[in-house]
């Protein structure tokens, strides 16, 4: 899916090569037209898009709904290039009528987009404009970067240790420099409490051998997705991305419609760093890999799961960086970036 302090090297999201490198900066303007810097006063404009959210279903959208606006890559790299937003996008900023909004901000492979949750409920078929997407300040602090205030759930692995206020475990597995480990050979697992069946799953995750064999005694390589409800027992329902074999991958759903086994045709893993999606709307599953939809089945995705990440790899280890999960609404509200105005 699902988140940037800086997104150039950082863990959360990959680096935005497509982005420029040089922090922005304005030109000084001199307070009295003179020659003495000392009298220089620093004016640095400050730039707003409105965000326009438009609501097609015929509920209210809760305060707390996970939003995304697309803010296409190219023009973010237009306001770097121009001086006018950090190429750490460290002054970026969501705000409302509230005040400064938590957002995380995705990066490529990833389509850009910016992440905040409401701050307030939006009627039924009503329109809203009172968030606002600005940048422009070299010298801003650090953003408001709370994933859990974005998402319904969220976890960047930010301790020592797993956090047991979100998963039960089994197994071996350790968290280090913000990455989950499930090491080879350890046959660790974590599951989460239910989801809300309308839910879309996201997470980074990489193999170190994608072609190790599976565990001997049961036959299991790796899978993470969605399975059962509060327990670890390796069978059906389930809705993951798994491997049946030696370097292959491939998006299966034993759930909600799919009295069998629901498969696409596996793709050849490799041993970078991927992004993984599952979104279970009301009538079909949506699997993704690398920000690109990959594997569509229909399904009736009326059951509560909970989410999963397991490894029996015996050569590979099997490392997150992150996950989020967020509740859908369908009609999905319609989201749109206005265009950039100086303040």
């Amino acid at each position: 899916m699902f988140a940037l302090a800086a997104l150039s090297g950082c863990g959360l999201f990959p680096s935005l090569d497509g982005l420029g490198a040089s922090d922005a900066g304005e030109t000084e303007a001199s307070a009295d037209g003179g020659g003495d810097s000392s009298n220089d006063v620093v004016t640095h404009p400050f730039y707003e898009r409105v965000v326009t959210i438009e609501n097609l279903a015929t509920a209210a959208l809760p305060a707390g709904t996970t939003i995304g606006v697309p803010f296409p890559q190219s023009q973010m790299q237009t306001a770097i290039d121009a001086g006018k937003m950090r190429s750490d996008l460290g002054d970026l900023r969501v705000r409302g009528a509230g005040g400064e909004r938590d957002r995380l901000v995705d990066a490529a492979p990833l389509a850009s987009v910016v992440w905040f949750s409401l701050a307030a409920p939006i009627a039924a078929g009503a329109t809203d404009t009172s968030y606002a997407i600005t940048y422009g300040d070299p010298n801003a602090g650090a953003p408001q970067e709370d994933g859990a205030k974005v998402f319904d759930f969220y976890d960047d692995f930010a301790g020592a240790s797993v956090d047991a206020s979100k998963w039960m475990t089994q197994g071996t597995m350790s968290v280090s420099g913000g990455v989950l480990t499930l090491p080879a050979g350890g046959q660790g697992a974590l599951t989460t409490l239910s989801l809300p069946p309308p839910t879309t799953v996201e997470w980074r995750a990489q193999l170190t051998d994608p072609t190790s064999d599976p565990d001997a005694q049961t036959g299991y390589y790796y899978w993470f997705g969605f399975q059962r409800n509060g327990d670890f027992v390796p069978v059906d329902p389930w809705i993951v991305w798994i491997a049946r074999d030696k370097g292959l991958v491939g998006g299966e759903d034993y759930a909600d419609g799919c009295a069998s086994i629901c498969s696409d045709t596996p793709f050849a893993q490799n041993a970078s760093f991927r992004f993984y999606g599952i979104e279970r709307q009301p009538s079909q599953t949506v699997f993704s890999i690398d920000g690109a939809p990959s594997y569509t089945t229909p399904a009736t995705n009326d059951q509560a799961l909970s989410l999963m990440i397991r490894n029996f790899l015996v050569t590979s280890d099997l490392s997150v960086d992150w996950i989020r999960a967020r509740a859908r609404v369908y009609p999905e509200p319609t989201v749109t970036l206005g265009a950039e105005q100086t303040l």
